[in-house]
């Protein structure tokens, strides 16, 4: 990150996770309860718990892939014959026995998506002892044509992929008996769908769990006897509203099914948003552990999630089963050290129970993982209760960029506010990189109180993302919040450039970073020779210029127009701030190389009165040397309803880099989000500058 001082004259897919279980002696009762100073996150797993207690709770194996394996063969839409296969994920044990298995159907509207889509939270599981296999189904190009069409063959093909699993059970050590079906999106859809619909037969698979992410409104009813659910939505989701999963909640509860709800607050439509990624991962993993051991267990819990504020109690209540009605004892629990089980820790047989944990006032924010065991009169309990606390951020921060027309510079805001019940004093950190290394500006807290409000005004800005830390008087780190958008302040040009794919009439001495660890979102990188670089951003009166230097060790694009995402290509996105004047609304542009020679553009989202589709005033040229791709576009600001361009103009910005080695999209290489993942709130900020001296 460099900090800059910047004078200026002219230019200018939430995550919802439905995860339901079905275990055979679970019986359904109203509630379904059956069918540096400071204390920090625990990182790994929790110490000297048993083999047979932290089972499929802790990574702790290496993971097998393998991939393409065709489980069917049948017609498309099109009537051609279309092999479809998954990638399967075990654990590396040597331990012998079989695993429970999970079988994941990707999202992506059902015309696009792949099964390698879910390579990341696939690993996560299979590292806890599931076999996890990512399965294509059959893609429609005009699925909303035929929707009860398109579903019937997604669901026959996901049969189809759960017998291709089930004959092969011995060679991959699966227990098919306890099988878990999820996706995320329309794949999560399907899930709950497939569930719906599913008919054990004796000797066959038997459904465990459903995991649903972020998938649209079931249609469907939930009978009796569904499987236990867990659904996780995400606040901000833009693709499926938040209040969908409320009414498969109450569904759910209607039917009178085990389930649960945990709200990722600011969460998108993306499981895979590093902001929600260990809540995804955490829930997920805790909720399906229970619901394994739930014959054995005395209650279970009414949330996986206990969502608290330091220095207060976290209460649960735990739902008692249908089948230990008779059993009495104590609970204890495994928690971190100043942890306590606060009052009554006995139970008496016949009800439901309540406990409450205190959580310590010097608590760092994150989420702690607690086991807890119901141990009965007549002996110890086997298998612990999974669960976690999450300990609620103290502080919210906002920071704004914005051109001070007085000072002709770039500056930075930074608005605080008091989230935690009680008054707060100490500092606020911000850490930043610039060429002199890490830098940190520090903001004491005399005393704000709950709710209230801190500005602070920086008279620069970072290109790259700071970090946000809280202290607490004694000097111990409660709170670390890093901030996920850079911002680029975009040169004018004094002569018009030629777009020919040569970087030769450009000035280089600007780039923005495309070759960071934090940037790839793929799977199987091969590192900077898989895909790596730096982009550029200039402007003149009639055209803001891009321009991307890429070494990629394959190149494939086979696709044209709307299709070239799934090749290499790059995407980009502007947003324009309201006070221009300027349609409001994302512009989602793209450009790429085909194999002939020639580049293919097009526009994915564009406001009134602007439309998707070709773009034949934006000039691209594209050039393939040896393993370097180089980029340059010209885009009008008339395509963008600019009419006068002129310093100071701020507009939201992404880009990502596709990549595709010759076995369909990899994924992408991001400067800023929310292309991949549809959320204007994780572009960044682009300023239009006048030449440097």
């Amino acid at each position: 990150m460099r900090t800059k001082k910047v004078y200026l004259a002219v230019l200018g897919l939430s995550a919802v996770i439905v995860l339901a279980v079905v275990l055979g002696s679970l019986g359904s009762a109203d509630r379904g309860d059956g069918g540096e100073g400071a204390m920090k996150p625990q990182e790994s797993g929790t110490p000297g718990i048993a083999k047979h207690e932290d089972w499929l709770l802790e990574p702790a194996y290496q993971v097998k892939t393998h991939r393409d394996l065709v489980y069917v063969s049948k017609a498309n839409e099109l009537g051609k014959q279309e092999s479809l296969a998954l990638d399967l994920y075990e654990p590396n044990q040597e331990e012998l026995g079989a695993r429970p298995l999970i079988l994941f159907i990707h999202g992506g509207g059902f015309n696009s998506g792949d099964k390698r889509d879910a390579e990341a939270i696939a690993k996560e599981w299979a590292s806890r002892g599931y076999v996890v296999a990512s399965a294509n189904y059959r893609l429609r190009a005009n699925p909303q044509t035929d929707m009860k069409g398109t579903i019937a063959d997604a669901i026959e093909d996901m049969g189809d992929a759960l017998s291709w699993l089930q004959q092969n059970k011995e060679t991959y050590r699966i227990d098919t008996r306890l099988t878990a079906v999820g996706g995320d999106s329309a794949g999560g859809q399907l899930a709950v769908t497939f569930a719906s619909r599913y008919e054990a037969a004796e000797d066959g698979p038997g459904l465990f769990a459903v995991i649903d992410m972020y998938g649209p409104l079931f249609r469907g009813e939930i009978q009796n006897g569904y499987p236990s659910t867990l659904i996780i939505h995400g606040t901000a989701d833009a693709m499926v509203p938040y209040q969908e999963s409320v009414q498969l909640f109450n569904m759910l509860e209607a039917a009178q099914v085990y389930r649960q709800f945990i709200t990722m607050e600011g969460g998108g439509h993306s499981y895979q948003d590093p902001k929600v990624w260990g809540q995804v991962v955490q829930s997920t993993v805790y909720f399906l552990r229970n619901a394994i051991s739930a014959p054995k267990q005395i209650f279970l819990p009414e949330q996986t999630e206990l969502a608290v504020s330091a220095g207060d109690e976290a209460k649960l209540t735990l739902w008692r089963q249908p089948a230990a009605m008779d059993a009495a004892g104590s609970l204890r629990a495994e928690l971190p050290e100043g942890w306590e089980l606060a009052g009554q820790t006995g139970y008496s047989a016949g009800a439901d129970t309540d406990v409450a944990i205190t959580v310590p006032e010097d608590t760092a924010s994150g989420l702690y993982p607690i086991l807890m065991w119901a141990e009965q009169n007549s002996g110890k309990a086997e298998w612990p209760l999974t669960l976690y606390v999450k300990v609620k951020e103290r502080l919210s921060y906002e920071r704004t960029v914005y051109y001070n027309s007085d000072e002709r510079q770039i500056y930075t805001r930074l608005a605080i506010e008091n989230k935690h019940p009680r008054p707060l004093q100490g500092r606020v950190v911000l850490r930043y990189q610039n060429a002199d290394g890490t830098q940190d500006e520090v903001f004491e807290l005399e005393t704000l109180q709950p709710g209230g409000n801190k500005e602070v005004n920086l008279p620069f800005y970072s290109e790259d993302p700071p970090t946000i830390n809280y202290e607490n008087p004694s000097g111990a780190r409660l709170q670390e919040t890093p901030l996920r958008t850079h911002v680029y302040a975009a040169e004018k040009r004094e002569e018009p450039l030629t777009i020919d794919g040569s970087l030769e009439d450009w000035h280089l001495d600007n780039p923005f970073p495309l070759n960071r660890e934090s940037q790839v979102l793929m799977q199987e990188y091969g590192g900077a020779s898989d895909l790596s670089g730096q982009g550029y951003v200039s402007w003149d009166e009639d055209y803001v210029y891009l321009a991307l230097e890429m070494k990629d060790d394959h190149h494939v694009q086979q696709e044209s127009g709307f299709g070239i995402y799934l090749g290499d290509s790059v995407q980009f996105s502007l947003k324009l701030d309201e006070k221009t004047g300027a349609p409001q609304g994302v512009h989602e542009l793209g450009a790429a190389l085909r194999e002939g020679g020639s580049a293919s553009t097009f526009r994915w989202l564009a406001p009134q009165p602007f439309k998707p589709g070709d773009i034949p005033a934006m000039k691209a040229g594209i050039n393939r040397s040896g393993e370097q791709t180089i980029y340059e576009i010209a885009l009008p600001w008339s395509e963008l309803g600019v009419t006068a361009p002129s310093e100071g103009l701020q507009l939201k910005f992404s880009l990502l880099v596709n990549d595709n080695d010759g076995q369909g999209r990899k994924g992408w290489m991001e400067y800023n989000s929310g292309i991949g993942y549809k959320d204007e709130r994780a572009f960044g900020d682009l300023f239009l500058v006048n030449k440097r001296n």
